[in-house]
């Protein structure tokens, strides 16, 4: 029969070896995955980012990844929040309102992260503060929270906490902590009568700077206008009156110096007043005066309980509102302390039963939609720096440095649409690293990245609100389409990027598309790289399809089914892949498409070419899908379920592709392990041991079917010599685990029915030898005696002494499953 068009060897194809082959072990053999060095033909120049869909690096990715492997490497790469129900957005209606701050009707206070204050000058005779009123500070005083002290740095990389300095004028009984930032910034503020707090725009620095000035008793309040040069502060000053200086513009251009500082504290102590500056997280101040104080809120749950404090809460605790889940869930994260307050305002409507539960939890995604529209909405943020972001909720929780090159490419990208006649100009000596992530309210820490040479320590960089990144995506997508080209170009370029986690990214953000549009995001992305030619592509769109499926997103399984018996063996490749990343989540429908699908290969007719390849992807999918269904069950639905998926697959190994397909899948369920590097427990042996054993259960079922695919391959003549290297592997795992030895005690004796089956696994027990290849495993002994008890020696013997891989194929392929009467 001539081979069907749908199954042409692509140039870029891996050819996998078939499962079960007389070779050997397929699982302990197969390639590993791998990456081949960037080559320079397929290196990107800095000129040449038009978007094609050339194959000109088909070779490129031509090695094969196995769907186990696929598996761990979409988990390991994609951000933690893609796979939690937070993630779930509704577009932008937060609990059936429009909460977009772009458009429409606002009401109620709008918190921008930022403290920016702006003012119009039109000379020197132009009034540069203004009063504060005494309520106002009182009002903040009420429900004002003083941080801990901390030692070390603190958390998104600001200064280490200055040494302890003279504290005698503080009272003993104060609310705040010694060495706490509240208390060294009092001590220089009541030494010096200047005081600097440094910190993050969002964390509460100037209601801090004004309890500072509250506390040292100062008689009336002053705001200073921020962008006055240092020396001109001195003449702003009034007598008898606390001032505040809320974010100074401070820089290598305006930086304080010594002589400000002298001057201010010299002629702030001869008119009897006190001046606080509030600086970012990274100021520039030459001087030994004072000494910036990094400044950082108390944590979330206290600010909520402070801002509790003194409301009508219905008669409900604050212990018990702040144990509610959806409470919770926001204090999990730093947040700005203004958004911490009006959260407290919602908690507090929801006690008087003003406000639903779901209400209420709506809170976090609507803030970070306001954070986002706002950043693209500002003429104060360039081209630059909003690529940055979207680069940034690309790659979250990634290294920085490779966030900054992609954004790089992203912002190329970008300004051809913007700005086409211009040449590309990239700041290569821009804005500090430090300052970008600090705009871009995210924090940065260090963290082992894995890598195929193994953990390497990297410098990474989140969001501070987990729900910035999937935000941010979804407003760039829905609310900007003329990015749309640039966008899809850039993920397109990821997609195909040599390196994993790049690739998995470009999946997660697809994913987050597909969430906020399925049909413009499957005709842009998912399906052109579901149909490309090149194999990390395809697996792209299953990564992406699986993660949108996480979020939330409608129709993936009916897209999988589809695909899955489509006539274009890459989309059937894409579905069958996607299987082995999200079936666990629908098993059954999962199980029944990869049926399903190799019925399909039976109705195309014989062999063909890629026929091997095609059925080994089948069988290595339903391997991964059962064996995490299996490792995610909990209870005995679950379990029930697992009995029901296997025997399944045992009654579907009646003959032709569909036993070898059985056959395969069981192999492929063999060798996945649950440690690192092919290290621990076989997973296949754990769900057999975990099982309940007791006649007449669930477990019971689940046990004999799993004994009985095992009689299968090991009596099947292409697969015995793959099923008994899997079981050497497993006893020489049990070598240190009781609990697989106990596993492979109640399993042996399932699979030696017969005279045969017991001469061949005493074989192998026999002359078994460990990692080292010297000694004799001391299980491997052990479990020899098992099979010496009267039930594995009751069967009569063969006429000849086989060696331990030959089988008596037909007249012995199905002996054990009439032995052991299969489940239903």
């Amino acid at each position: 029969m001539s081979p069907s068009p749908d199954h042409q060897t692509d140039a870029d194809e891996a050819v996998g070896r078939p499962a079960g082959g007389p070779e050997g072990d397929v699982w302990a053999d197969r390639p590993r995955p791998h990456e081949k060095p960037h080559d320079a033909a397929g290196e990107d120049s800095a000129d040449e980012l038009a978007d094609t869909d050339t194959d000109t690096d088909a070779d490129a990715d031509a090695e094969e990844e196995h769907a186990w492997d696929s598996r761990r490497d979409l988990y390991r790469h994609s951000p933690g929040i893609m796979l939690g129900r937070s993630a779930h957005l509704g577009g932008s209606l937060v609990g059936g309102d429009q909460h977009g701050v772009s458009g429409g009707r606002v009401t109620g206070d709008v918190i921008l992260g930022g403290s920016k204050v702006e003012y119009h000058l039109g000379g020197d005779t132009e009034e540069r503060s203004g009063g504060i009123p005494a309520t106002e500070v009182e009002a903040l005083a009420e429900h004002f929270v003083h941080p801990p002290r901390a030692a070390g740095p603190r958390p998104g990389g600001t200064d280490p906490v200055p040494p302890t300095r003279d504290t005698d004028g503080i009272e003993a009984d104060c609310p705040w902590e010694p060495d706490s930032p509240f208390a060294l910034a009092l001590a220089a503020l009541q030494e010096h009568r200047v005081a600097l707090l440094s910190g993050p725009a969002t964390t509460g620095r100037r209601a801090a700077a004004l309890m500072l000035l509250r506390e040292v008793k100062a008689p009336a309040y002053r705001a200073l206008d921020p962008e006055l040069p240092p020396g001109r502060l001195v003449g702003e000053l009034r007598e008898r009156c606390g001032h505040v200086v809320a974010d100074l513009t401070n820089s290598a251009e305006r930086p304080l110096r010594d002589h400000h500082l002298r001057a201010l504290s010299e002629r702030l102590n001869a008119i009897g007043s006190y001046l606080v500056i509030v600086v970012g997280p990274h100021p520039v101040v030459n001087g030994d005066v004072t000494r910036p104080v990094p400044w950082w809120p108390a944590d979330p749950a206290m600010l909520l309980r402070g801002h509790l404090k003194g409301k009508d809460l219905g008669g409900r605790r604050v212990d018990d509102l702040l144990a509610l889940a959806e409470v919770r869930s926001l204090l999990a994260h730093r947040r700005p302390v203004g958004e911490t307050a009006r959260f407290a305002d919602r908690v507090a409507a929801y006690a008087r039963g003003a406000l639903s539960l779901t209400e209420l939890g709506t809170f976090g995604h609507y803030v970070a939609e306001r954070q986002v529209r706002d950043w693209f909405d500002s003429t104060e943020q360039t081209l630059h720096d909003k690529a940055f972001l979207i680069s940034l909720a690309a790659f979250d929780e990634a290294p920085y440095p490779l966030t900054a090159e992609m954004s790089d490419v992203l912002f190329r990208l970008l300004q051809r649409i913007e700005s086409p006649d211009e040449p590309i100009r990239i700041p290569v000596f821009g804005t500090s690293s430090a300052q970008r992530v600090e705009r871009a309210l995210a924090d940065r820490y260090q963290e082992a990245e894995q890598t195929e040479w193994g953990p390497v320590l990297q410098t990474k960089v989140q969001f501070r609100d987990p729900l910035t990144a999937i935000t941010l995506l979804r407003e760039v997508w829905t609310g900007h389409p003329s990015a749309r080209p640039a966008l899809v170009s850039w993920l397109r370029r990821l997609a195909t990027d040599p390196r994993p986690v790049v690739r998995t990214r470009a999946a997660s953000s697809a994913a987050v598309l597909a969430g906020a549009d399925l049909p413009s995001t499957m005709v842009r992305l998912i399906r052109p790289w579901a149909a490309d030619r090149r194999l990390r592509a395809r697996l792209a769109a299953a990564n992406a399809l699986a993660l949108a499926h996480h979020l939330g997103a409608p129709h993936v399984p009916r897209i999988l089914e589809e695909w899955c018996t489509a006539p274009d063996h890459r989309l059937r490749w894409t579905a069958v892949r996607a299987y082995a990343l999200v079936g666990d989540a629908f098993p059954r429908e999962a199980v029944d498409a990869l049926v399903a699908a190799v019925r399909g290969m039976e109705g195309r007719g014989g062999p063909a070419t890629g026929w091997e390849q095609e059925l080994n992807d089948l069988a290595q999918s339903a391997a991964t899908l059962l064996l995490v269904a299996g490792q995610e069950s909990t209870g005995p639905g679950d379990e029930g379920l697992l009995a029901d998926l296997w025997s399944v697959l045992l009654s579907f190994a009646r003959g032709g592709v569909a036993r070898e397909f059985v056959l395969r899948t069981m192999v492929h369920a063999c060798g996945p392990t649950d440690g690192a590097g092919g290290t621990g427990r076989p997973v296949l042996l754990d769900l057999f041991g975990r099982a309940d054993p007791t006649s007449g259960t669930t477990g019971a079922v689940l046990r004999h079917a799993l004994a009985a695919l095992w009689r299968k391959v090991l009596n099947d003549a292409t697969c015995s010599a793959s099923g008994l290297n899997a079981l050497r592997s497993w006893i020489r795992a049990a070598e240190d685990d009781s609990e697989a030895e106990d596993g492979l005690t109640d399993l042996l004796p399932l699979l030696a029915v017969s005279g045969e089956d017991t001469r061949r696994l005493t074989y192998l027990l026999e002359n078994l030898r460990g990692d080292s290849g010297q000694f004799q495993p001391a299980v491997a002994l052990r479990l020899r005696e098992v099979l010496a008890a009267p039930r594995a020696t009751a069967f009569p013997s063969r006429s000849s002494d086989l060696p331990p891989h030959t089988s008596t194929e037909p007249q012995q392929s199905a002996h054990g499953v009439a032995a052991s009467p299969a489940p239903s």
